[in-house]
C-alpha cells in the first residue's frame, strides 16, 4: 500500500466563535462542510485521514478504473470473433499510474483542503472528540466554540456478500461504467 502524503498538519486555533465544527471530512463531512461554507457559515472541518474519505483514494474511483480496463482488456479479446484479428498483452502498469497520478495526486489531499478553505472553511488536521457543549477538541487543544457540530461516521471497506458472488459484476455492467 503506498504511503499517504499528509502536508497540511495543525494550523493556529481559529480565534472566533464558528457556525459549525464537521468531525469527519469523509465523503459525508466534506460534502456537508462545503455546502455549509458556501452557505456562508464559518466552518472548521476536522480530519485525521484524506479528506474525502476512502471513495476518491482507495474505493469506487481507483475501483472503478481498474474495472473499466478489465472491460477494455476483455472487449480486445473478442475482436476475433467479430471483427478480424488482434492481440491483447495485459499490462496494470499503465492502470496503477493512472490512478495514482491522476485520480487520487499520489494519495495526497492537498486539492480537496484547498476547495474547502477557497470556500471559507477552516480545516485542521487530528483527531477531533467532543469536549464539552459547544466544544471540540483537536489532539487536545480546543480551536473555538462553535454553535452546532456535526460528526460524520467514519466508513469501512465492506467484502462482497458470499450469499450474491458475481452480483458486483451485474451491477457495474448495469450502470455502465466508464470511469
Amino acid at each position: 500500500m503506498p504511503s499517504i502524503r499528509r502536508p497540511f498538519q495543525w494550523r493556529p486555533p481559529v480565534a472566533e466563535r464558528v457556525d459549525v465544527v464537521v468531525l469527519g471530512m469523509g465523503v459525508g463531512g466534506e460534502e456537508l462542510a462545503n455546502t455549509l461554507a458556501d452557505n456562508g457559515l464559518n466552518v472548521i472541518g476536522i480530519e485525521s485521514n484524506l479528506v474525502g474519505g476512502e471513495c476518491p483514494y482507495f474505493g469506487c474511483i481507483p475501483t472503478k478504473m481498474m474495472i473499466r480496463a478489465d472491460d477494455m482488456v476483455a472487449e480486445g479479446r473478442r475482436i476475433p470473433g467479430f471483427a478480424g484479428e488482434s492481440t491483447v498483452k495485459a499490462d496494470w502498469t499503465p492502470v496503477a499510474r493512472r490512478i495514482r497520478d491522476v485520480a487520487t495526486d499520489n494519495w495526497n489531499d492537498r486539492v480537496a483542503v484547498e476547495r474547502f478553505e477557497r470556500k471559507g472553511g477552516h480545516f485542521v488536521r487530528g483527531a477531533g472528540k467532543l469536549a464539552g457543549p459547544g466544544k471540540v477538541s483537536v489532539n487536545g487543544t480546543t480551536p473555538a466554540p462553535a454553535r452546532s457540530r456535526s460528526m460524520a461516521r467514519p466508513t469501512r471497506p465492506r467484502k462482497e456478500s458470499s450469499s450474491r458472488p458475481g452480483h458486483h459484476r451485474w451491477y457495474r455492467r448495469s450502470l455502465g461504467w466508464t470511469a
